[in-house]
């Protein structure tokens, strides 16, 4: 969603490795309840189609296709149904360059202008700081016009240099967190120099091959995929298929995958059979700044909590699609959901599966602690009806902020929002300060049943500096 990534939680775990070689789904007794919660969070979202995946304990308790793949074609989605993950991509990247570091090809500490001589600003940054996001590098895909641009431009790294060379940092490197796919985009081509071969070809043969992820490939091959989804985007209630995103996502954003392949990668990720056991750890540590700050983000893998469970995830976006890919150490669980539609929200329909497989974790959370500031509670709900309207006064978020919310990402943040109706519960759940602002916390409950942790932060001067919607 929307976040500026004030919220700080440092969590470093090793999920153990979970043998995946059957696919059925396994009895479970929570499966009736999760599929019945699923379908109702599916059913919510009036999306075209999704794919969920959920996992326990090493077993699959749902793995099944809603909907369609194309609202022309009307083709049921099924297991094998091919999405775009968007910036869940950004795990593979990272692992590759630790592949990589491992071979003794390059360090973490290299500069970026070792391996991308074109692009100035790069002798500056270091291959770590651009795994954990605190380059200032400006956001490619951010950039006024870009969605209308990178379907006339031919993309590649060139052309996501084009549109930042010329761009100053927004900050000194290693001083502040600020997502930016300019960084993995970049991190993509740093991989082909050091491999000797394109980012996809050794993604291929060094990730998809030895995990068997055998439905997996990029977004420039789609055209002659039979099982791939149209992506839509929903604007003003209207869903129209998004156009496609070219050779622009690259090692930030281009692998299409199913829920199932997701499994499987994550399974041999966390039991070290991608990357060595310590770097799994290193890439699921969260970062630091300069000034010994921790960030809430570590080599592609987003370290967070959810009803005070440790969760190691990512989401992802793209023009027609949206993704989120959950693991819970502490509960053995594993949540994948994946949709066609960029205006949906498939953190939803995470939540709900996870509220169904922990209803004693959940209702612990939803236990309000003390402390509250009726006045800070009513700011955090005027934000959400302004965000979720997109009428947003620039004036009173931060610069930082501002920027992050682009037209672009409000319109789609709006209509995520929209689509969950109005919120009929707000409990606060604590504040805490963090990289300068003060973070609030409250669990949103709506109608349908849909509970989400929303994280408010705000600068000293009370602008907003941050507003995250996360699955509760």
């Amino acid at each position: 969603m929307l976040s500026s990534r004030s919220l700080v939680l440092a969590v470093a775990v090793v999920i153990a490795a979970t043998a995946r070689a059957a696919r059925a789904q396994e009895p479970d007794p929570a499966s009736d309840s999760l599929v019945a919660a699923v379908e109702a969070a599916v059913a919510s979202g009036h999306l075209p189609g999704a794919q969920v995946l959920v996992s326990h304990n090493g077993h699959i308790v749902l793995d099944r296709g809603f909907g369609v793949q194309s609202l022309t074609r009307k083709q049921p989605v099924d297991v094998d149904t091919r999405f775009e993950i968007g910036s869940i991509t950004k795990q593979f990247t990272a692992a590759a360059i630790l592949q990589l570091v491992e071979q003794h090809k390059l360090s973490l500490d290299d500069s970026l202008g070792k391996f991308v001589h074109d692009y100035p600003a790069g002798a500056n940054v270091t291959l770590r700081q651009l795994l954990w996001q605190v380059t200032g590098i400006p956001n490619y895909t951010a950039v006024s016009g870009f969605e209308t641009y990178s379907t006339t431009r031919a993309g590649g790294i060139g052309g996501v240099l084009d549109l930042v060379r010329a761009k100053p940092l927004e900050f000194t490197p290693g001083t502040k967190w600020m997502y930016s796919n300019t960084n993995y985009a970049l991190l993509g081509q740093v991989v082909a120099v050091a491999s000797g071969e394109s980012w996809e070809a050794y993604v291929r043969r060094h990730i998809f091959g030895p995990v068997g992820m055998t439905h997996s490939t990029f977004v420039v091959d789609e055209r002659g995929l039979s099982d791939f989804a149209t992506g839509y985007t929903s604007v003003h209630g209207t869903r129209a298929s998004s156009p496609p995103m070219g050779n622009w996502a690259l090692g930030a954003g281009s692998i299409v995958s199913t829920a199932e392949d997701l499994a499987r990668w994550d399974d041999a990720f966390f039991g070290g059979r991608v990357i060595a056991p310590a770097d799994v750890k290193l890439a699921t540590t969260p970062g630091r700044l300069a000034n010994g700050s921790p960030t809430s983000y570590g080599f592609g893998w987003e370290i967070d909590a959810h009803d005070g469970q440790p969760c190691i995830e990512h989401n992802g976006g793209t023009f027609g699609f949206a993704s989120v890919n959950q693991n819970f150490p502490g509960l053995g669980e594993q949540i994948i959901v994946l949709v066609n539609d960029a205006g949906a929200g498939p953190t939803a329909i995470a939540s709900a599966a996870f509220h169904a497989l922990n209803p004693k974790v959940v209702s612990t959370a939803d236990m309000p602690v003390a402390g509250e500031d009726t006045a800070i509670t009513k700011l955090a709900q005027q934000w959400w009806i302004a965000l979720m309207s997109g009428k947003v006064d620039r004036s009173r978020l931060t610069p930082e902020m501002s920027q992050a919310l682009t037209p672009a990402m409000l319109s789609a943040s709006g209509a995520q929002l929209r689509v969950l109706g109005k919120p009929v519960r707000w409990i606060y759940r604590g504040e805490q300060e963090g990289a300068g602002a003060k973070v609030y916390q409250y669990r949103v409950a709506f109608g349908s049943g849909t509970v989400l942790n929303v994280i408010m932060a705000l600068a000293p001067d009370g602008k907003l500096a941050g507003y995250v919607a996360r699955p509760g």
